[in-house]
C-alpha cells in the first residue's frame, strides 16, 4: 500500500462520523506493515502536543490505538503511554471512557511480554489517577494469561502502600486494594490491613468485607474469576472491538461480545 493509498484510510478515520467506517477497518487491516508507522504517528502527534490535538478536532487517534492494539503492535507501547500521560482535562477531550475501560487492554496487548513500563506508569505522580489505576488494571491481566507472573506483581503492588505514592484523596489507593485482592488478597492482607488502619483506603470505595470475602475463596476460584473478568474487557471480534473503542453503539454491538 503506498502513502497515496494509505491518506484516505486515515482521513476516514480522523472524521467525525455517526457511521463506523467498517470497509476501512477492513482495509486497514489488509494493510498492517503499511499503515502501522502512520497510526505511531498519530499517537506521538498527541504525545507531544494534545492541546494542538484537541483543538484541531481529530478522531483518528481512537482508531489508531485500537488497531495498534489488534495489531498486538510493541512499537506502539511507550506511545501509547505518552498519548495518555496528559494534562487530565485533555485526557478527557481525546480518550473520554477509554481510559477507564479499554485502557489495560491496550497496554497489555501491546506489552510484548514487559511489565515495566506499566510498573512506571502506576509509579508516576504525575499521571492521571485513571490512566495509573488503568496500568494497574493492566497487570493483573498479565497475570490472568500468565500466573507465573503473580508473585512479581504482588510483590510490587504491595510495595505501593507507603502513602508517598499518590493524593490521600486519590482513588489509586482503593483501586490498589481492589488490585490485589482480583489476584487474592492471601498474602496481601497485612498489608491491606494496614492500609485501612493509616487511612489509606476509604471503606467507602472499598469495604473491608469485600476483601474478607475475596480472601475466602480459593486461590484457584479467584484466578478463574480474573480470567472470566479479563476476558469479558476483551471483545473477540475485531469490528466490535474498534467500533467499542470508537465509542459506536451500535443496536447489535450495545456491548462488546465477550471473548
Amino acid at each position: 500500500m503506498t502513502d497515496s493509498a494509505v491518506q484516505p484510510l486515515l482521513a476516514a478515520f480522523d472524521r467525525f462520523t455517526d457511521t463506523y467506517p467498517e470497509a476501512e477497518v477492513n482495509e486497514a487491516l489488509q494493510h498492517q506493515a503499511a499503515l502501522t508507522p502512520h497510526l505511531l504517528a498519530i499517537l506521538e502527534a498527541i504525545a507531544d502536543n494534545p492541546q494542538r490535538y484537541a483543538l484541531e478536532g481529530h478522531n483518528a487517534h481512537v482508531y489508531a490505538a485500537s488497531l495498534l492494539a489488534h495489531f498486538a503492535e510493541p512499537a506502539a507501547h511507550r506511545p501509547l503511554i505518552r498519548a495518555f500521560s496528559i494534562a487530565e482535562e485533555l485526557l478527557v477531550d481525546l480518550w473520554g471512557d477509554m481510559t477507564t475501560e479499554t485502557l489495560p487492554t491496550l497496554l497489555h496487548r501491546t506489552a510484548n511480554g514487559s511489565l515495566t513500563a506499566i510498573m512506571d506508569l502506576v509509579r508516576d505522580r504525575e499521571a492521571d489517577q485513571y490512566v495509573r489505576c488503568a496500568a494497574m488494571e493492566a497487570l493483573s491481566y498479565a497475570v490472568a494469561f500468565d500466573p507465573a507472573r503473580r508473585d512479581e506483581v504482588v510483590t510490587f503492588l504491595q510495595g505501593l502502600f507507603t502513602g508517598e505514592e499518590a493524593a490521600a484523596d486519590s482513588w489509586f489507593w482503593g483501586n490498589l486494594a481492589a488490585t490485589l485482592c482480583d489476584l487474592h488478597p492471601g498474602d496481601s492482607l497485612a498489608v491491606i490491613d494496614q492500609a485501612y488502619a493509616d487511612n489509606l483506603v476509604p471503606p467507602g470505595f472499598l469495604d473491608p468485607g469485600y476483601v474478607a470475602a475475596a480472601n475466602d475463596k480459593t486461590p484457584e476460584a479467584s484466578r478463574a474469576d480474573l480470567v472470566s473478568w479479563v476476558q469479558a474487557r476483551m471483545p473477540k471480534d475485531v469490528h466490535a472491538y474498534v467500533s467499542w473503542f470508537a465509542e459506536f453503539h451500535q443496536d447489535d454491538h450495545d456491548h462488546p461480545p465477550l471473548a
